[in-house]
């Protein structure tokens, strides 16, 4: 986990209310490779995001209360495994 961190890029996901269900959904779609969630927000908000491009250094900005997970692992032909804690 990325604490404090956002990057530009995202698209917003209200479905989840929980962490959890952030780091589920992104798992669950093929091309997700990271997703910050905005724990400043009631109920609180996911941005996954769908491009590597989003989490290169000139796209990557110190947001207080927003917390980046980033992809550690995903398959050819099935869902993400896992974040970076």
């Amino acid at each position: 986990m990325h604490e404090d961190q956002n990057s530009v890029g995202a698209s917003q996901y209200s479905g989840a209310e929980s962490v959890q269900e952030c780091l589920d959904y992104c798992g669950s779609q093929s091309n997700c490779v990271a997703v910050d969630v905005d724990l400043t927000q009631q109920p609180l908000t996911c941005w996954p995001h769908f491009s590597a491009d989003d989490l290169l250094d000139r796209n990557v900005y110190t947001q207080n209360g927003t917390n980046q997970y980033r992809l550690k692992d995903s398959c050819v032909d099935g869902p993400a495994t896992g974040f970076r804690l």
